[in-house]
């Protein structure tokens, strides 16, 4: 038994002791290291550790949790906390958490990443690859993650997890306007291919010279990953079997319906190898694959012990951090890392293939006017390319795709063959593996 899960099986007993009938405690070491760059020039290098530990206790179904930070007094912190759940209303939601004996696979994490030093070479790789494409101003961040996990239930839940990843983010620029944002996301070290992602931004970034206000109308889009992911991190998310029981999803008594082309099969699945792999859920569940929509059809939800039995089915080992509020039990199944079934186009034939349409490289701003029929918008950014009969002939600026989410998985008629794993801030998060996609006839409204 590793340090964390002793620490975490102490917590969880000591909670047991003061009353809990329930008990999750999960122990965290995380370890970053940060590099910041901008103007082409490193400008900041950081590193940080934190341990902490996360415990949830239930006395019946009254609830409570907290983020414990001076693990000496953790066990006394989990008798005051048992204390408080005693005389917390009951949470009429919550179903308890997982029971039986767990079998976790023994995954390691990269030790070239545990023990890397000095990461500056990576955002150097970067930044050269992009000028000599053609930007004059790169910016970004490289991180080095390493976190360690330990988990105990009074379920029976019992062990540990550790994981390593890089992340790069670079955005480049060849004129005020013209930018170009690629990413390069990899749970070893060897993965991390600064340079081509560089070379990509910097690629991107040339190609963007001289945006004209776009145009609005129908048009057909090229959209890549970077781009793709913020669309993901909204449609994963509403399949939390949670979000359909307040109405806050789309696809609310959609199970066994169609709700995308049949191009696209769509699963969460934890166990790649991945920046956001894990062996085990919140409640130290085995994580497993789950297909969430097979050729357009909405196959499950995400669940956890509770909404699995609010909907008469099993959990999908989907538990996210434990979250109880004062009158309900407000932690919800999560997607842990979205993956979106590649197809057998290339991304030159998706271009050469599309008559009239818009490359998209990236967005932010994604927001929904109502989640429940899934009228939304969002606002490209980085380049926008405009393709006229198979070429790209030109930029775009200032517009905006202002459409249906539903709509726009039914659109879809091509994917590539490759893909690649994406993350960037809140607008991609989780982390995702994902190809560029063609979705036919798409709404585009002006933004300024």
């Amino acid at each position: 038994m590793s340090e964390l899960a002793e620490i975490a099986e102490r917590v969880m007993e000591a909670s047991r002791e003061a009353g809990a009938t329930d008990a999750v405690a999960e122990a965290i070491d995380t370890a970053v290291r940060q590099i910041r760059f901008s103007n082409s020039q490193i400008d900041a290098v950081n590193s940080w550790s934190e341990r902490h530990l996360a415990l949830f206790v239930a006395v019946g179904k009254r609830v409570m949790s907290s983020d414990i930070r001076e693990l000496e007094s953790a066990e006394s912190t989990a008798k005051h906390l048992v204390s408080l759940a005693k005389s917390s209303p009951p949470s009429k939601s919550y179903g308890g958490v997982a029971k039986g004996k767990q079998k976790y696979r023994r995954v390691t994490a990269d030790r070239k990443i545990v023990d890397l030093r000095d990461p500056s070479k990576y955002a150097w790789d970067a930044i050269v690859a992009a000028e000599s494409e053609g930007a004059v101003n790169v910016g970004g961040t490289f991180y080095a993650y390493h976190e360690s996990v330990g988990i105990a239930s009074t379920g029976g839940a019992n062990g540990s997890d550790e994981s390593a990843s890089v992340n790069l983010s670079v955005r480049a620029f060849s004129q005020p306007e013209a930018s170009g944002h690629a990413v390069c996301c990899a749970p070893r070290l060897s993965g991390m291919k600064a340079g081509e992602a560089g070379r990509k931004a910097g690629e991107l970034a040339s190609r963007a010279k001289e945006p004209a206000p776009g145009q609005q109308g129908k048009f057909d889009l090229v959209i890549e990953p970077l781009c793709l992911g913020s669309f993901v991190q909204s449609t994963s998310g509403m399949m939390s079997a949670l979000r359909v029981e307040i109405s806050n999803s789309m696809f609310i008594n959609k199970i066994g319906k169609k709700v995308a082309s049949e191009d696209v099969t769509f699963a969460d699945d934890p166990t790649i190898d991945s920046t956001s792999r894990r062996s085990f859920d919140h409640e130290g569940v085995p994580t497993r694959r789950n297909v969430l929509i097979q050729e357009g059809v909405l196959k499950t939800y995400l669940h956890n012990t509770s909404t699995a039995k609010r909907f008469r089915t099993k959990t999908t080992a989907s538990a996210g951090p434990l979250i109880p509020t004062s009158s309900s039990f407000a932690a919800q199944p999560i997607p842990v890392h979205p993956v979106l079934a590649p197809g057998d186009w290339t991304v030159d034939e998706l271009i050469s293939d599309t008559k009239s349409g818009l490359y998209i490289n990236n967005t932010w701003y994604t927001r929904f006017q109502n989640y429940a029929t899934g009228e939304f918008s969002t606002i490209p950014r980085d380049a926008i390319l405009v393709i006229r009969d198979g070429d790209i002939v030109g930029a775009a600026k200032n517009i905006r795709i202002s459409d249906n989410m539903m709509n726009f998985w039914k659109s879809i008629d091509a994917l590539s063959k490759t893909s690649e794993e994406v993350y960037w801030w809140e607008e991609a998060a989780p982390p995702s593996t994902l190809p560029t996609v063609r979705a036919r006839q798409m709404n585009i409204t002006r933004s300024a």
